[in-house]
């Protein structure tokens, strides 16, 4: 007779499955585009430039060769005369080499087609919003299981065009700060030194701040902000994050102390676990990027 598993080993189980999944899907893409620089190549529609970062480490730089069937499509943005926060896009077609040199002189760009960029990120955030919806309600966790190992396998490549997009060595640089925050964060929550998940006030501060994080965001898709003001942001967020692990980590310590053990339970807490370590790195990359 198979011995009955404690909520933690579920838990951890879910959790550690999803994030090898990401994990492996954005190193294998890391390292084919290592080989397709090596090899003059591309890889998922891109070609990438070598440069020295300043620790005299390789940095690949993604671009897009220029166009060599015309005519082709250039854009330029130009800002709205009614409103300033607000921006035109003008696209011409090039008809030949000339034109193209001509166009770009004039401000003009070459229309990138990065479809496929879109086009992860949707079957990332398809599944993942399917997938909250079943650990919320907790309808089905199997299905959930299924659309959640289907939005961690779109996550990795979305990682790795964002490490290579900045600098992939910081990248790895970030992950290893994500590793050693969830493992403290992990160690104090689940020892269970104060009741984090037991407080009103943590989390309505978490909720509140949470709600900020979000509004900050919408807000950043129609204006700009400074890199500063960007920065103390991505700042305000690794913390922010950090007590959530906390937070999370401790709430299954109460769930296991109260005697719950079920599936499902590990399913909800290795859920909110996983976009708690997700989050965080994003905003370690987004303080890190220039």
């Amino acid at each position: 007779m198979i011995p009955e598993t404690s909520l933690l080993f579920k838990t951890m189980f879910i959790l550690c499955g999803q994030l090898i999944v990401v994990l492996g899907t954005c190193f294998y893409c890391i390292r084919e585009a290592r080989k397709a620089y090596e090899a003059n190549t591309s890889f998922a529609g891109l070609y990438f430039r070598g440069s020295m970062n300043m620790n005299k480490e390789l940095d690949l730089v993604p671009y897009t060769p220029p166009p060599t069937n015309f005519p082709c499509a250039m854009y330029k943005v130009i800002p709205s005369k009614w409103d300033f926060r607000k921006s035109d896009i003008v696209t011409i077609m090039a008809n030949d080499k000339e034109q193209r040199i001509e166009l770009i002189k004039d401000g003009y760009f070459d229309k990138e087609s990065g479809g496929y960029v879109y086009s992860v990120f949707l079957l990332w955030a398809i599944p993942l919003l399917i997938c909250t919806l079943f650990a919320i309600t907790g309808i089905s966790t199997q299905l959930g299981l299924i659309f959640f190992t289907l939005s961690s396998l779109t996550l990795g490549p979305l990682l790795a065009f964002m490490m290579l997009e900045m600098d992939e060595n910081d990248g790895f640089k970030a992950l290893k700060i994500v590793f050693f925050v969830t493992l403290i964060t992990g160690v104090i929550g689940y020892s269970d030194v104060y009741s984090f998940s037991e407080s009103s006030f943590i989390g309505r501060f978490l909720f509140i701040s949470l709600v900020g994080l979000i509004g900050f965001e919408f807000i950043r898709l129609f204006r700009g902000f400074s890199r500063k003001a960007i920065r103390y942001k991505a700042f305000f967020g690794i913390f922010i994050f950090s007590m959530y692990l906390l937070y999370d980590f401790n709430l299954l310590r109460k769930n296991s102390d109260y005697g719950v053990n079920d599936w499902d339970t590990a399913f909800s807490i290795a859920f909110s676990l996983y976009l708690d370590i997700i989050n965080l790195l994003l905003e370690i990359l987004d303080a890190m990027s220039n």
